[in-house]
């Protein structure tokens, strides 16, 4: 659990933790909105807001899903869309990981609606916004960043990958120029290496400014991979 205070709101229609700034704020600062994995929580995600040594006018921001899944024998989670189970249970079964780059996930729209809800009322309340999340979160992320009408000041893609790709190819140039930090395990076994670096390769040429960071683990977040997603903060928001 994280060692900063956080405080449950709720925003739009989703139900949030929020860390708010350490140094009292005179003016709007920046916000970072951290959307969590499948079958985790608002507060899965909690702790990077200690480990990542930034400015103290951040506001932390982290969703929580509508959808209640099992995420293991007896133990329940949340979701931010449908998951086809056959595809991953033969996943699981063959040792591939899924490949969702043709698919558009049922409850998918209902996530973006949710998600827009959030962040257009957290507009306003600041200097600028960076949008990011793990595995499911990151594809939200990665969504909402393509089709909000305001684009955020950055994306941060932990553990993503591409789903719906004929449709993110064409969303994908009305973000032009956001800048982005991706990162993935080159031995992920839910969701594919090379499908991250499809993913990658759509954003960049689509005109977004982005970093691939490949690192040798699973579907994680390894602390290299922290250290420089708080570098890529640091420096959009400078």
């Amino acid at each position: 659990m994280s060692q900063n205070q956080a405080n449950p709101k709720t925003i739009g229609s989703l139900k949030t933790l929020i860390v708010e700034p350490r140094s009292e704020r005179t003016k709007p600062g920046p916000a970072v909105i951290l959307f969590h994995g499948y079958g985790a929580d608002a507060a899965d995600l909690l702790p990077l807001s200690d480990l990542m040594a930034l400015r103290e006018n951040i506001t932390w921001i982290f969703p929580e899903a509508p959808l209640q899944v099992i995420s293991a024998p007896g133990m329940y989670g949340r979701a931010w869309y449908s998951l086809d189970s056959n595809l991953l249970e033969r996943s699981l079964r063959t040792g591939e990981p899924a490949d969702l780059s043709t698919i558009l996930p049922k409850g998918l729209d209902a996530a973006r609606t949710a998600a827009l809800s959030l962040y257009n009322e957290l507009i306003p309340k600041h200097s600028a916004i960076i949008l990011g999340g793990f595995s499911q979160g990151a594809t939200l992320a990665t969504e909402l960043a393509l089709t909000a009408p305001v684009k955020p000041a950055g994306l941060v893609i932990m553990s993503g990958t591409v789903i719906c790709e004929s449709r993110w190819r064409k969303l994908s140039s009305t973000a032009r120029g956001i800048p982005f930090f991706q990162c993935h395990g080159k031995n992920d076994p839910l969701l594919g290496y090379q499908l991250a670096e499809k993913l990658f390769s759509l954003l960049q040429s689509a005109g977004l400014h982005g970093e691939f960071m490949p690192f040798s683990g699973g579907h994680e977040i390894p602390p290299k991979a922290i250290e420089k997603i708080a570098k890529f903060i640091n420096h959009t928001l400078r």
